[in-house]
Protein backbone atom coordinates (compact mmCIF):
# COMPACT_ATOMS: atom_id res chain seq x y z
CA UNK A 1 0.00 0.00 0.00
CA UNK A 2 1.31 3.52 -0.52
CA UNK A 3 0.78 6.35 1.62
CA UNK A 4 -1.69 8.33 0.49
CA UNK A 5 -2.81 12.39 1.81
CA UNK A 6 -5.25 11.16 4.23
CA UNK A 7 -2.18 9.15 6.25
CA UNK A 8 -0.08 12.43 6.54
CA UNK A 9 -3.81 14.09 7.91
CA UNK A 10 -4.62 11.89 10.28
CA UNK A 11 -0.88 11.90 11.86
CA UNK A 12 -0.56 15.72 12.19
CA UNK A 13 -4.55 15.96 13.47
CA UNK A 14 -2.77 13.29 16.27
CA UNK A 15 -0.36 15.59 16.79
CA UNK A 16 -1.93 19.01 16.48
CA UNK A 17 -5.37 18.00 18.91
CA UNK A 18 -3.43 15.48 21.25
CA UNK A 19 -6.03 12.97 21.21
CA UNK A 20 -7.64 10.42 18.78
CA UNK A 21 -10.96 10.76 19.15
CA UNK A 22 -10.87 15.41 19.14
CA UNK A 23 -8.46 14.38 16.14
CA UNK A 24 -10.82 12.31 14.22
CA UNK A 25 -13.61 15.19 15.18
CA UNK A 26 -11.59 17.46 13.72
CA UNK A 27 -10.93 15.32 10.34
CA UNK A 28 -14.52 14.52 10.52
CA UNK A 29 -14.28 10.84 10.81
CA UNK A 30 -15.07 8.14 13.58
CA UNK A 31 -12.45 7.67 15.74
CA UNK A 32 -12.11 3.74 14.94
CA UNK A 33 -11.36 4.74 11.05
CA UNK A 34 -8.91 7.13 12.36
CA UNK A 35 -7.10 4.75 13.99
CA UNK A 36 -6.86 2.53 11.40
CA UNK A 37 -5.48 5.13 9.12
CA UNK A 38 -2.80 5.52 11.23
CA UNK A 39 -1.95 1.83 11.93
CA UNK A 40 -1.82 1.18 8.21
CA UNK A 41 0.79 4.37 7.89
CA UNK A 42 2.85 2.04 11.06
CA UNK A 43 2.38 -0.98 8.67
CA UNK A 44 4.06 0.62 5.84
CA UNK A 45 6.92 1.82 7.36
CA UNK A 46 7.27 -1.05 9.97
CA UNK A 47 7.61 1.47 12.73
CA UNK A 48 5.41 2.20 15.60
CA UNK A 49 4.51 6.09 14.90
CA UNK A 50 2.22 6.81 17.84
CA UNK A 51 2.25 4.81 21.26
CA UNK A 52 -0.28 2.25 21.94
CA UNK A 53 -3.08 3.06 24.06
CA UNK A 54 -1.96 6.88 23.62
CA UNK A 55 -1.56 9.68 21.18
CA UNK A 56 1.75 10.60 21.79
CA UNK A 57 4.24 10.19 18.95
CA UNK A 58 7.27 8.13 19.09
CA UNK A 59 10.28 9.44 17.89
CA UNK A 60 10.00 8.37 14.61
CA UNK A 61 6.41 9.65 14.76
CA UNK A 62 7.36 13.06 15.24
CA UNK A 63 9.47 13.16 12.25
CA UNK A 64 7.00 11.69 10.01
CA UNK A 65 4.83 14.66 11.18
CA UNK A 66 7.02 17.43 10.60
CA UNK A 67 7.48 16.26 7.05
CA UNK A 68 3.73 15.88 6.34
CA UNK A 69 3.05 19.30 7.32
CA UNK A 70 5.43 20.33 4.36
CA UNK A 71 3.70 18.10 2.21
CA UNK A 72 0.02 19.12 3.16
CA UNK A 73 1.29 23.06 2.84
CA UNK A 74 3.04 22.09 -0.21
CA UNK A 75 -0.48 20.19 -1.65
CA UNK A 76 -2.62 23.44 -0.50
CA UNK A 77 -0.25 25.51 -2.43
CA UNK A 78 -0.85 23.64 -5.38
CA UNK A 79 -4.42 23.10 -5.24
CA UNK A 80 -4.30 27.43 -4.90
CA UNK A 81 -2.72 27.75 -7.92
CA UNK A 82 -4.78 25.18 -9.88
CA UNK A 83 -8.51 26.77 -8.76
CA UNK A 84 -7.55 30.45 -8.75
CA UNK A 85 -8.50 30.83 -5.37
CA UNK A 86 -8.53 34.71 -4.65
CA UNK A 87 -7.74 34.99 -1.08
CA UNK A 88 -4.87 35.04 1.15
CA UNK A 89 -5.02 34.02 5.06
CA UNK A 90 -3.59 36.18 7.47
CA UNK A 91 -2.51 35.32 10.93
CA UNK A 92 -3.08 37.89 13.84
CA UNK A 93 -3.03 38.04 17.65
CA UNK A 94 -3.99 41.66 17.86
CA UNK A 95 -4.00 45.32 16.70
CA UNK A 96 -3.04 45.01 12.82
CA UNK A 97 -1.25 48.24 11.79
CA UNK A 98 -3.99 50.30 10.74
CA UNK A 99 -2.26 52.25 7.71
CA UNK A 100 -0.07 48.95 6.54
CA UNK A 101 -3.32 46.83 6.03
CA UNK A 102 -5.76 49.84 5.01
CA UNK A 103 -3.04 50.31 1.81
CA UNK A 104 -2.57 46.48 1.32
CA UNK A 105 -5.89 46.09 1.17
CA UNK A 106 -6.50 48.82 -1.06
CA UNK A 107 -3.57 47.31 -3.53
CA UNK A 108 -4.93 43.67 -3.22
CA UNK A 109 -8.99 44.47 -3.88
CA UNK A 110 -7.39 46.31 -6.89
CA UNK A 111 -5.69 42.88 -7.64
CA UNK A 112 -8.89 40.89 -6.91
CA UNK A 113 -7.14 38.98 -4.34
CA UNK A 114 -8.96 39.77 -0.61
CA UNK A 115 -7.01 39.37 2.10
CA UNK A 116 -9.03 37.25 4.93
CA UNK A 117 -7.52 38.02 8.81
CA UNK A 118 -7.93 35.48 11.10
CA UNK A 119 -7.23 35.96 15.26
CA UNK A 120 -5.62 33.71 16.63
CA UNK A 121 -3.45 33.50 19.68
CA UNK A 122 0.05 32.46 18.43
CA UNK A 123 -0.03 33.47 14.64
CA UNK A 124 3.41 31.92 14.22
CA UNK A 125 1.88 28.00 15.37
CA UNK A 126 -0.95 28.76 13.44
CA UNK A 127 1.52 29.39 10.10
CA UNK A 128 3.66 26.63 10.95
CA UNK A 129 0.26 24.31 10.87
CA UNK A 130 -0.87 25.38 7.76
CA UNK A 131 -3.90 27.49 9.30
CA UNK A 132 -3.16 30.67 7.58
CA UNK A 133 -0.67 31.85 4.48
CA UNK A 134 1.12 34.93 6.22
CA UNK A 135 1.13 35.68 10.02
CA UNK A 136 1.95 39.19 11.74
CA UNK A 137 3.91 39.13 14.81
CA UNK A 138 5.00 41.87 17.20
CA UNK A 139 8.37 39.75 18.75
CA UNK A 140 11.14 38.36 17.67
CA UNK A 141 11.06 34.49 16.72
CA UNK A 142 12.23 32.67 19.74
CA UNK A 143 14.12 30.63 17.87
CA UNK A 144 14.84 30.39 14.07
CA UNK A 145 12.14 28.25 12.10
CA UNK A 146 12.83 25.50 9.52
CA UNK A 147 11.00 27.10 6.16
CA UNK A 148 9.48 30.39 7.54
CA UNK A 149 11.22 33.66 6.44
CA UNK A 150 10.12 37.03 8.46
CA UNK A 151 10.93 40.52 7.79
CA UNK A 152 9.69 43.56 9.30
CA UNK A 153 6.53 45.82 7.71
CA UNK A 154 6.17 48.43 10.88
CA UNK A 155 7.54 50.07 13.22
CA UNK A 156 6.01 51.64 16.48
CA UNK A 157 6.43 53.89 19.09
CA UNK A 158 5.85 52.78 22.71
CA UNK A 159 3.89 53.58 25.20
CA UNK A 160 3.13 53.36 29.51
CA UNK A 161 -0.14 51.78 30.26
CA UNK A 162 -0.64 51.94 33.97
CA UNK A 163 -4.14 51.39 36.26
CA UNK A 164 -5.90 54.63 37.10
CA UNK A 165 -5.72 53.38 40.64
CA UNK A 166 -2.33 54.29 40.75
CA UNK A 167 -1.85 57.27 42.23
CA UNK A 168 1.58 58.30 41.86
CA UNK A 169 1.24 58.15 38.05
CA UNK A 170 -1.83 60.58 38.18
CA UNK A 171 0.17 63.51 37.78
CA UNK A 172 2.64 62.43 34.86
CA UNK A 173 2.65 63.61 31.08
CA UNK A 174 5.47 61.51 30.01
CA UNK A 175 7.77 58.55 31.27
CA UNK A 176 11.45 57.96 30.02
CA UNK A 177 12.43 54.64 29.08
CA UNK A 178 15.60 54.44 31.46
CA UNK A 179 13.57 55.76 34.26
CA UNK A 180 10.14 53.64 34.13
CA UNK A 181 7.96 53.47 37.45
CA UNK A 182 9.55 51.18 39.91
CA UNK A 183 6.30 48.26 39.24
CA UNK A 184 6.22 44.79 38.37
CA UNK A 185 5.85 44.66 34.64
CA UNK A 186 2.96 42.91 32.98
CA UNK A 187 4.43 41.00 29.99
CA UNK A 188 2.70 39.02 27.50
CA UNK A 189 4.54 36.41 26.81
CA UNK A 190 2.77 34.57 23.91
CA UNK A 191 2.55 37.48 21.15
CA UNK A 192 3.42 40.65 23.47
CA UNK A 193 6.26 43.08 21.94
CA UNK A 194 8.09 43.77 25.56
CA UNK A 195 10.17 41.08 26.63
CA UNK A 196 12.01 40.40 29.55
CA UNK A 197 14.89 40.50 27.74
CA UNK A 198 14.42 44.23 26.52
CA UNK A 199 13.37 45.33 29.88
CA UNK A 200 17.03 44.98 31.69
CA UNK A 201 17.67 47.31 29.45
CA UNK A 202 16.03 49.72 31.75
CA UNK A 203 18.55 49.78 34.26
CA UNK A 204 16.68 48.16 36.97
CA UNK A 205 15.95 44.82 37.69
CA UNK A 206 11.90 44.13 37.54
CA UNK A 207 9.37 41.61 38.48
CA UNK A 208 7.69 40.06 35.79
CA UNK A 209 3.85 39.44 35.54
CA UNK A 210 3.18 36.90 32.63
CA UNK A 211 0.30 36.61 31.05
CA UNK A 212 -0.53 34.74 27.59
CA UNK A 213 -2.50 37.27 25.13
CA UNK A 214 -3.68 41.23 25.11
CA UNK A 215 -6.89 40.74 26.68
CA UNK A 216 -5.33 39.23 29.97
CA UNK A 217 -2.78 41.98 29.46
CA UNK A 218 -5.53 44.32 29.78
CA UNK A 219 -7.17 43.56 32.29
CA UNK A 220 -4.27 43.01 34.62
CA UNK A 221 -3.26 46.40 33.95
CA UNK A 222 -6.76 47.73 34.69
CA UNK A 223 -6.73 46.11 38.27
CA UNK A 224 -3.21 47.65 38.87
CA UNK A 225 -1.50 44.33 39.20
CA UNK A 226 1.66 46.74 37.37
CA UNK A 227 2.50 48.84 34.12
CA UNK A 228 2.68 47.82 31.39
CA UNK A 229 4.75 48.75 27.91
CA UNK A 230 2.92 48.27 24.71
CA UNK A 231 3.11 49.95 20.75
CA UNK A 232 1.01 53.24 20.78
CA UNK A 233 -1.55 52.21 17.98
CA UNK A 234 -2.65 50.37 22.00
CA UNK A 235 -3.04 53.97 22.85
CA UNK A 236 -5.09 54.80 19.89
CA UNK A 237 -7.59 52.42 19.60
CA UNK A 238 -8.31 50.08 23.21
CA UNK A 239 -9.72 52.18 25.32
CA UNK A 240 -10.15 50.89 29.13
CA UNK A 241 -12.19 53.08 31.97
CA UNK A 242 -9.03 52.15 34.44
CA UNK A 243 -6.14 52.47 32.11
CA UNK A 244 -4.10 55.51 31.39
CA UNK A 245 -1.24 55.90 28.34
CA UNK A 246 1.74 58.06 28.30
CA UNK A 247 4.50 58.39 25.95
CA UNK A 248 8.05 56.67 26.51
CA UNK A 249 10.57 59.24 25.93
CA UNK A 250 13.29 57.60 23.76
CA UNK A 251 12.08 53.47 24.35
CA UNK A 252 13.35 51.03 21.47
CA UNK A 253 10.07 51.37 18.81
CA UNK A 254 8.27 48.15 18.71
CA UNK A 255 8.39 46.12 15.42
CA UNK A 256 5.93 44.47 13.46
CA UNK A 257 7.13 41.41 11.67
CA UNK A 258 5.15 38.98 8.48
CA UNK A 259 6.07 35.96 8.84
CA UNK A 260 5.42 33.58 5.58
CA UNK A 261 6.44 29.61 4.70
CA UNK A 262 9.40 29.41 2.25
CA UNK A 263 9.74 26.42 1.66
CA UNK A 264 7.55 24.82 0.42
CA UNK A 265 7.12 27.77 -1.76
CA UNK A 266 3.98 29.69 -1.52
CA UNK A 267 1.13 29.15 -3.44
CA UNK A 268 1.10 32.71 -6.29
CA UNK A 269 -1.64 34.46 -4.66
CA UNK A 270 0.42 34.09 -1.35
CA UNK A 271 3.40 35.50 -3.32
CA UNK A 272 1.56 38.22 -4.50
CA UNK A 273 0.59 39.09 -1.23
CA UNK A 274 3.95 39.14 0.08
CA UNK A 275 5.24 41.28 -2.65
CA UNK A 276 2.79 43.62 -1.52
CA UNK A 277 2.79 43.44 1.90
CA UNK A 278 6.28 43.82 2.00
CA UNK A 279 6.85 46.95 -0.44
CA UNK A 280 4.12 48.34 1.13
CA UNK A 281 5.58 48.60 4.34
CA UNK A 282 9.38 49.37 3.58
CA UNK A 283 8.39 52.29 2.27
CA UNK A 284 6.40 53.33 5.77
CA UNK A 285 9.57 52.57 7.30
CA UNK A 286 11.57 54.53 4.94
CA UNK A 287 9.01 57.37 5.99
CA UNK A 288 9.50 57.22 9.16
CA UNK A 289 13.23 56.61 8.64
CA UNK A 290 13.48 53.90 10.51
CA UNK A 291 15.64 50.75 9.84
CA UNK A 292 14.60 48.54 7.42
CA UNK A 293 16.29 44.52 8.78
CA UNK A 294 15.28 41.51 9.67
CA UNK A 295 15.64 41.73 13.16
CA UNK A 296 13.55 42.97 16.11
CA UNK A 297 15.47 45.05 18.36
CA UNK A 298 13.00 45.01 21.18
Amino acid sequence: MDIEVRHLRAMVAVADHGTHTAAAAALHVTQPTLTRTVRQLERIYGLRLVESGSAELTVEGDVVVERARRVLAELAALDRDLTGSGSVRLGFAWLLPDEWIREVRNIMDAKHIAVDVRRVEDPVAALVAGNVDAALHRNALPVPLDGITTAPIAAERRVLAFSRLDPAMADCSEVHWAALPDRPVIVNTMSGSTTPELLRHTHRERRIVECRNFDEWLELVAADAGIGVVPEISARRVTHPDIRYLPIVDAPPSYVGLAWRSAPPPSRVTRTFLDVAITVGRAALARHQTPSTSEFPG
